[in-house]
């Protein structure tokens, strides 16, 4: 009987592991195919007093490079790492938190640069009910900046009254 309840302890604490973020991180990579392709700039993020802070961002500007994301990224390269992606047209586009293993904020910007809207994404925990799997802007943007959880707030960047502007390419 100990045997058994030994086994059945063993069992679960497996299942609980291969399923917690941390088990996750392990298959992750410190880069990927697409994140090699997307070029590197500085983004200006302009706030209402004229405050401005740069950031080096990734930019995610085909369909490929957009799709990819921060999937399958570790969470230590991730959080030094920012990624633009930008749109042809404005729209209402989704984002989904699968395969990423890090909150991540992202800041949904109109075709006037504009910010109106920030929202932090959590990664997918599998069995977990009721959480988002996808999200949206309320209103059409032409890009979208994510950047590791937190950041946004650390800065004092807001929707509404920041603006993103990017820099020549080389």
């Amino acid at each position: 009987m100990r045997k058994d309840l030994l086994v059945a302890v063993c069992l679960l604490l497996t299942s609980i592991s291969a399923f917690s973020p941390f088990a996750f991180a392990q298959s992750c990579s410190k880069t990927t195919p697409e994140l090699i392709k997307m070029e590197v700039r500085d983004a200006h993020l302009i706030g209402p007093d004229l405050q401005r802070v740069t950031l080096k961002v990734r930019v995610a500007d085909t369909g490929s490079k957009r799709a990819a994301g921060f999937q399958y990224i570790c969470p230590e390269v991730a959080e030094h790492t920012s990624i633009l992606f930008l749109f042809a047209q404005s729209h209402i586009p989704n984002f989904h938190m699968n395969n990423v293993y890090m909150p991540l904020d992202i800041a949904f910007i109109d075709k006037d640069g504009r910010i109106r809207d920030i929202q932090t994404m959590n990664p997918v925990v599998l069995g977990k009910k009721n959480q988002p799997r996808l999200w949206s802007p309320k209103t059409p943007v032409s890009a979208a900046l994510e950047v590791k959880g937190g950041l946004f707030e650390q800065l004092g960047v807001t929707a509404d009254e920041w603006s993103v502007t990017l820099s020549n390419g080389n």
